[in-house]
């Protein structure tokens, strides 16, 4: 469907509901309560006014025939309630704060009277939560701009409250997430209450935000137009739904009665920073000196703007506007890279021990068949003497020429003379960097010298409408510009840098009208489109024969001549990368979001009804490993940089320009009550109807596997790959389910005791709450679900190699001789087209999304105290947990059965025993058995229907379902102290909290033979978590005792203000790269773990230590599984390195006059320079050389100044 030719429907449909009912938005707050008199009876008709002290702008209700009053859709401020009634004194309070999202319960007595008398109620706003049982706080615009924040983001505010995982921490998902917002800013990914990091719901003035691929905001207003946002944690009311993570509402600034703005600048540069742990001085390759001070990278950023409000029409019409620009450009820290010695750069391997590699362990792989080119064969031509399958590449004992001659091994000394090098090794070795240091013995990289630079762009608008008999309009826009340079989008070496360009928008119009003082409507359309090209390579281009790859033939033919350049090469063992950025994706998103609540007061009860439509487009070009991608595991020789070498990898991908026009609809309808039971207890109950779509292309551009069905649109596709169109095959691959229906309910107790025991307990009437909630949470899947499915045959070519091949000639076995075949160039055949699936087989690492998926859902509750401390603080003790259910994962359906394989070598012991046997990483092999038969790979799907074994090809290889099969487990307590006014303000809150799944994102691999076996700590599992933000204002000028003069001016408007974190780590992920299990699965995240001795793991410092190493390792505590056996350790059992972060600033506040003020900041981040270590999946692997090691830390100390005139 066209967007553009809905959208006249969707606007006169939005004004036709918003001029005839009325509502209750999520961008307002309410006020409640009950009006008695003296003797405690209630009295009715009675008008309660609250009025805006900023706008002027009133909103009045009468109490009902049981006293009560409520005042919805009041927008977040200031205000002075009036209440008035005939036989009564006239009562104000004029100090009601209202924030987003509030349900303030104010009780009023009236005193008999004179309406011409008045009696003045002091004291703000109830600071415990009487009325509402979902959980959450706010975080006001004073707060958001007073905290140190390094970039200016709300969004890392968000690890502020309880429950939140700090941004700060890598889980390895989609944390580091490609989709940043505003240039480089934090998308939002966080884990809330044990939910997945792409479950959360972000709205800007109630609009929908969400970037579908990964489910992060795609917007970020200026920081000082935001009034405040309020995050929603756990057990939300019926008008909330799509998600079941955190609710993330941010309300932007309106324009007052009075004209008010601010100018800004904040600066920081290098002088200001310490380097990071692990930079160092580089080394000037022609002297072998190191340069003085390149171990800090450059660093400048400037951020400027400004913002302005006030009347167009006093009372009625106001407007807000605001800007920023930032310019950037920083050394990007490489991370600890660990790279080849001088020796290894040369061939010689002979100090592999002495600094920490692998030896040359392996034995050749080949048939020992002439005419076959197997790697046997290459090697006898480039070295000049024979090498025989099987024969292996250095023994103990090995150390002549001699002795390689007579068979003893292949490399005497574990020397690789550059004659056995593959033609690619010369031409491409030195974009490998040399060594800067060595720890332990280790040879190291480690770099802050290459530049990222930013320049970013954005700006809003806000125009507020109140009408009095049409209701008030709202309309605001948001504009976002940015170009970023990359060094590192792909290679984590210099020499590929990426460039990417994006663009962000959002149109939000609003109408509210309220009926009789009782009722409430309010209709929103939202529009927010994204734009993205990113990482546009930048460096390593060139014919891709200029590197020694052939470019015809069996070799490489690049997909794009205008980004052809080095294939990306991943050296598992060392950490290395290298190449030309493998994603480079064109991105085009669009969301309509359209909503109609309303409310109404019945007596004691509020009721509140209300729909929600939005309508998601994601349009993609990719070009993904478009040149080729290779990963060097050691599999050949034992050692990956000697792998590179000779040119064998252990993997191969290339791939087509990917297209996906990706679709979804969200439709919902909920009702919810507000049922006051009595003065101090109260009942919220709703539920909520929902259909979330599953994504699906408008060409129908996906697949499916159903084990034994025969397509239909693609007739002599392989067996089971199905398409939509297909029998019992939608266009969305699993059909949308319409009777999802998800009940919410909690009740709020205040204890009205005023004296004796209960009464010290629980402090007086309206000093306790205790609150109780339940609700169920279905959760949209992101579109990730069908990137994993985009390119797949034969809508795109994404190849992978069924068997090891050669570097230069990729299309090669090197192993059988049985060679695959050229695949490129690639044209799409057309639907129903017949006799090209040959060049797609074996289909592999080609996730589907099953077709009997469910919508995934989590259950939320809670119980929790809230003791009002004093006149101005209020303490929180919660329990807080959540269970979710059918959660996305991705389940191999075709691994590699052991089992076959021992077999397969138990026949070719008999009959072939020169071949190369079954073993890791050849689940995909064709066995010629030596007794006149084959075995067609270990697969159970490898060969289905047999059509294409004349063309030696297996149908399916290393594959899986994404599928609803998880599920998880979150329970907590949580503590929480804050102060809201007076001169300390401060917000503490401590986690301590346990998560545990079988799949902690939709990427994660499951165990294909137990899934049980997976359950462990969740990627994002923090046990103990405290975070403190906290302002002062010091009382500097009490030291004198003049208001006025010079010292009394400086000694003035001074404050200090900081956030304080500590915090355990999250767990590490043990792995094993070797394909032990002989599984075969786990595209790029294996299934396959260590064995676990059991014995208590030692925990180290890696400052204290040569090698960074964090966590032992060795035999006594890891060794590799059996093979064809999974090992033992859990998948994720212990933490990886904490945080210990002290943010901290400094500003004076000078007022100019009346209406200028100047205020100048000195911040800093980390302030104490304690290193933060950053662990990879290369920490947690016991193949990899970084198994136990740190692989990198965060940023040192941060230096930043701010100057702000505000008006």
């Amino acid at each position: 469907m066209n967007p553009f030719r809905i959208c006249p429907v969707l606007f006169r449909a939005f004004v036709i509901i918003s001029l005839a009912a009325s509502a209750f938005g999520t961008t307002t707050a309410t006020l409640t309560g009950r009006v008695t008199d003296p003797s405690g009876a209630v009295v009715p008709g009675t008008k309660v006014t609250a009025t805006n002290v900023d706008t002027s702008i009133s909103s009045s209700t009468q109490t009902n025939e049981v006293g009560l009053y409520v005042i919805p859709d009041l927008p977040p401020g200031r205000y002075r309630m009036i209440l008035q009634k005939q036989g009564f004194e006239t009562v104000v309070k004029p100090d009601v704060v209202l924030h987003v999202a509030d349900v303030i319960g104010l009780n009023f007595s009236m005193q008999i009277g004179s309406v011409s008398q008045s009696m003045t109620v002091q004291g703000g706003a109830p600071l415990i939560q009487t009325e509402t049982t979902q959980l959450g706080d706010v975080i006001e615009g004073h707060t958001m701009t007073g905290l140190p924040l390094n970039g200016r983001s709300y969004v890392d505010l968000l690890g502020l409250q309880a429950g939140v995982v700090p941004s700060q921490l890598n889980t390895g998902f989609i944390r580091t997430t490609d989709r940043p917002v505003s240039g480089t800013l934090f998308a939002g990914n966080v884990s809330v209450n044990g939910q997945r990091e792409a479950s959360n719901s972000f709205l800007v003035n109630g609009g929908d935000v969400e970037e579908g691929k990964n489910n992060g905001t795609t917007i970020i207003p200026v920081l000082d137009s935001i009034q405040e946002f309020r995050l929603l944690t756990n057990a939300f009311d019926a008008e909330y739904g799509r998600f079941s993570g955190a609710v993330v509402n941010v309300v932007t600034k309106s324009g007052t009665n009075a004209l008010h703005g601010s100018i800004f600048e904040f600066l920081r540069n290098d002088k200001l920073d310490s380097r990071n742990f692990f930079d160092r001085d580089l080394v000037d390759p022609v002297s072998g000196q190191t340069i003085p001070g390149s171990a800090r990278g450059v660093l400048k950023r400037n951020q400027f703007g400004g913002t302005a409000g006030g009347p167009i029409l006093k009372n009625r019409v106001f407007f807000f506007g605001d800007y920023q620009g930032t310019r950037e450009v920083v050394g990007v820290t490489s991370g600890v890279i660990n790279v080849p010695s001088a020796q290894e750069r040369n061939g010689d391997f002979s100090d592999v021990v002495a600094v920490g590699y692998p030896e040359l362990t392996g034995t050749v792989r080949g048939d020992s068949v002439p005419g076959n080119h197997t790697m046997d064969e290459v090697l006898t031509q480039r070295l000049g003497y024979t090498v025989n399958a099987g024969e292996p590449y250095w023994v103990s004992g090995c150390n002549t020429a001699a002795d390689a001659q007579a068979g003893m091994c292949v490399f005497p000394g574990q020397v690789v003379p550059q004659t056995a090098w593959t033609p690619v090794a010369s031409p491409t070795l030195n974009f490998i960097p040399n060594a800067i240091g060595t720890t332990q013995g280790t040879p190291f990289f480690s770099t802050s010298a290459n530049k990222r630079t930013v320049s970013d762009d954005k700006f809003g608008a806000r125009i507020d409408l109140n009408t009095q008999k049409r209701g008030s309009w709202k309309f605001y826009y948001h504009f976002d510009d940015s170009q970023v340079l990359q060094p590192y989008p792909s290679a984590n070496v210099p020499g590929f840098p990426g460039l990417s360009k994006s663009r962000a928008q959002q149109a939000n119009l609003s109408h509210t009208l309220s009926f009789g003082g009782n009722a409430v409507n309010e209709a929103r359309l939202n529009f927010t489109r994204t734009a993205m090209n990113l990482n546009k390579p930048g460096g390593g281009l060139g014919k891709i024969s200029s590197f020694g790859f052939a470019d015809q033939g069996l070799g490489i033919i690049p997909v794009s001549s205008a980004y052809e350049g080095l294939p990306v090469m991943f050296l598992d063992s060392l950490g290395v990368g290298v190449g030309v950025p493998d994603s480079v994706p064109r991105q085009f998103n669009n969301t309509w979001h359209v909503t109609e609540n309303f409310s109404k007061i019945l007596g004691r009860h509020t009721t509140k009804f209300g729909a929600d439509f939005r309508y998601y487009q994601i349009n993609v070009r990719l070009f993904s490993s478009g040149n080729g991608l290779f990963d060097f595991d050691g599999s050949e020789t034992g050692n990956d940089f000697a792998d590179f070498l000779l040119g064998a990898p252990s993997y191969f991908e290339q791939s087509s320009i990917l297209q996906l026009d990706s679709r979804t609809r969200y439709y919902a309808v909920f009702a919810q009550d507000t049922f006051k039971i009595k003065s101090n207890l109260t009942l919220n109950y709703g539920v909520r109807w929902e259909v979330n779509q599953p994504w699906y292309d408008t060409q129908g551009k996906i697949e499916q596997f159903v084990p034994g069905q025969q397509s239909r649109v693609f007739p002599d596709a392989p067996l089971g790959w199905v398409f939509p169109g297909d029998p019992g095959i939608p266009n969305t691959l699993a059909a949308p389910q319409y009777d999802r229906f998800a009940p919410r309910v909690g009740i709020a107790y205040s204890p009205a005791f005023s004296g004796g025991i209960p009464g010290k307990i629980f402090g007086g009437p309206g000093k306790t709450s205790i609150r109780a909630a339940y609700g169920l949470y279905y959760t949209a899947v992101e579109d990730l679900t069908l990137f994993g499915e985009i390119g797949d045959a034969p809508f795109g070519l994404f190849y992978v190699s069924p068997t090891e091949v050669y570097l230069d000639q990729p299309y090669k076995d090197r192993i059988s001789g049985n060679d695959p075949g050229q695949r490129f160039p690639y044209t799409f055949p057309g639907v129903g087209a017949t006799g090209f699936w040959g060049k797609f087989l074996p289909l592999a690492v080609s996730p589907a999304y099953k077709v009997d998926n469910v919508m995934p859902y989590t259950e939320h509750y809670n119980f929790n105290i809230q003791r009002q401390i004093g006149t101005t603080a209020v303490l929180t003790l919660a329990y807080v947990g959540s269970q979710g259910h059918h959660l996305l994962a991705n389940l191999p359906f075709n691994p590699g059965n052991p089992a076959r394989c021992f077999g397969i070598n138990a026949i070719l012991a008999q009959f072939n025993p020169t071949a190369t046997p079954c073993g890791p990483g050849l689940e995909d092999q064709i066995y010629d058995l030596g007794n006149g038969q084959f075995a067609y790979g270990t697969r159970p799907y490898s060969v289905t229907s047999g059509s294409y074994l004349s063309q030696g090809l297996l149908d399916f290889g290393d594959n899986a379902w994404t599928s609803t099969l998880a599920n998880s487990s979150y329970n907590s307590l949580q503590v929480s102290l804050e102060k809201r006014v007076g001169a300390l303000r401060f917000l503490g809150a401590y986690t301590w909290g346990k998560s545990l799944d079988n799949g902690s994102g939709y990427q994660d691999y499951l165990n294909p033979y137990d899934q049980g076996a997976d359950r462990a700590l969740s990627t994002f599992n923090v046990a103990h978590n405290f975070v403190a933000s906290y302002t002062y204002d010091l009382p500097l000028k009490r030291l004198t005792r003049s208001t006025r003069g010079v010292l009394a001016r400086f000694l003035d408007g001074w404050e200090v203000a900081g956030i304080t974190r500590f915090s355990t780590g999250v767990p590490v992920r043990l792995s094993n790269s070797g394909d032990r299990s002989l599984c075969g699965c786990g595209f790029g995240i294996p299934v396959d773990r260590p064995n676990y001795t059991g014995k208590p793991l030692q925990f180290l410092d890696p400052r204290d230590n040569a090698k960074n190493q964090y966590f032992s390792t060795g035999p006594g505590y890891f060794t590799p599984e059996d093979i064809g056996v999974g090992g033992t350790a859990p998948r994720r059992f212990f933490h990886g390195p904490g945080l210990n972060n002290w943010d901290f600033a400094l500003s004076k506040l000078t007022h100019v006059n009346e209406r200028i003020s100047v205020e100048f900041r000195t911040e800093f981040f980390n302030l104490f320079n304690h290193a933060q270590f950053n662990m990879s999946t290369s920490s947690g692997n016991v193949a990899s050389s970084r198994f136990g090691r740190v692989s990198g830390a965060q940023a040192g100390r941060i230096g930043q100044f701010g100057l702000k005139v505000s008006f």
